[in-house]
């Protein structure tokens, strides 16, 4: 049976911050050694219900885009997590990458939001991807075209990384998540992103780019084994393993815990498979255990359900 719409924006949110919560007791800790851990992904515990960046990014963004599009008004949002702990489960910003941070302080120096985030080669960070969600859920509820909702995308992902590469792994992922919200099945969806992404990206400034995703374009990433596939903060890998493991898996948990046996990354990666995976199963695909556990679920609660209200009026 297939989830409403308000279940899957509901479940998509919260399933960022639960797959942060799960996989942040296990950020940095080496593939070899998790298998050392764990006998399989079905043994891992969720052992907190502590969330970083990732869900706090979300949040702001939604909490920001709630009032409609402006990314003044998102970097404004970052900054106040940044520096003010807003939009954290302790009242303090922590977990933030390098990307993220020379990024937020450039804005709060005054450098243009478009203008602040990183250029370079090394600012291929998973940073805009794990937080995008809101976006995507925005620009498909709220724009007509193709090409609008895309440039949406890859400006909200410029705040903090403006790459090209980093700007198609969003688009990517977007394309993905506004099939499932048509009602596609997941394979459906992925085949639909992959060949709408060749189209788009085809020119510049992402032509060169393409090469990078070439696993993910050739529309197989769930048949590559768990050994060819990796966990880390790198916006390629991170895609590839999100997506490796939602086309995979039967049902969120599975997701989520396959992601996160990949470790290095487990917090982010675990966030973006969240996502996604919320996003095609609903709310009540996650496991009630698991969304007991998380902290400050009245902020998280309070900023979703807004959100989603206003996404969801005067469609």
């Amino acid at each position: 049976m297939k989830s409403s719409l308000r279940s899957r924006l509901v479940g998509g949110l919260w399933g960022v911050v639960v797959g942060d919560a799960f996989g942040l007791s296990f950020q940095f800790v080496s593939k070899s050694r998790m298998r050392e851990m764990f006998r399989s992904p079905w043994d891992i515990k969720m052992m907190s219900g502590l969330w970083s960046d990732d869900s706090s990014l979300t949040l702001a963004t939604a909490h920001a885009l709630t009032e409609g599009y402006d990314v003044e008004r998102i970097a404004k949002n970052f900054v106040e997590w940044y520096y003010n702990g807003k939009f954290t489960p302790r009242g303090y910003a922590f977990d933030e990458g390098y990307t993220t941070s020379r990024a937020i302080e450039r804005i709060a120096k005054g450098v243009e939001p478009l203008q602040a985030g990183g250029r370079g080669e090394w600012d291929n960070g998973n940073g805009s991807l794990m937080r995008i969600l809101p976006a995507v859920y925005y620009a498909y509820f709220k724009l007509d075209s193709l090409e609008e909702r895309l440039n949406l995308i890859h400006e909200v992902s410029m705040i903090t990384h403006a790459h090209p590469r980093a700007l198609m792994g969003c688009g990517i992922y977007a394309l993905t998540v506004w099939g499932i919200l048509e009602g596609l099945e997941k394979f459906e969806a992925y085949e639909r992103a992959i060949e709408t992404a060749k189209e788009f990206y085809s020119k510049e400034p992402f032509k060169e780019e393409l090469k990078r995703y070439r696993r993910v374009l050739e529309g197989r990433i769930h048949e590559y084994h768990r050994e060819e596939i990796r966990g880390s903060g790198y916006v390629v890998h991170t895609l590839e393993a999100s997506l490796w493991a939602f086309l995979r898996s039967e049902s969120y948990e599975e997701a989520v815990r396959e992601v996160v046996f990949l470790g290095e990354d487990a917090d982010t990666t675990g966030a973006v498979t969240g996502g996604l995976a919320g996003t095609y199963y609903g709310i009540k695909g996650i496991p009630r255990e698991w969304l007991i556990k998380v902290e400050n679920k009245e902020l998280v609660g309070w900023i979703i359900e807004g959100f989603v209200n206003h996404i969801l009026s005067k469609r």
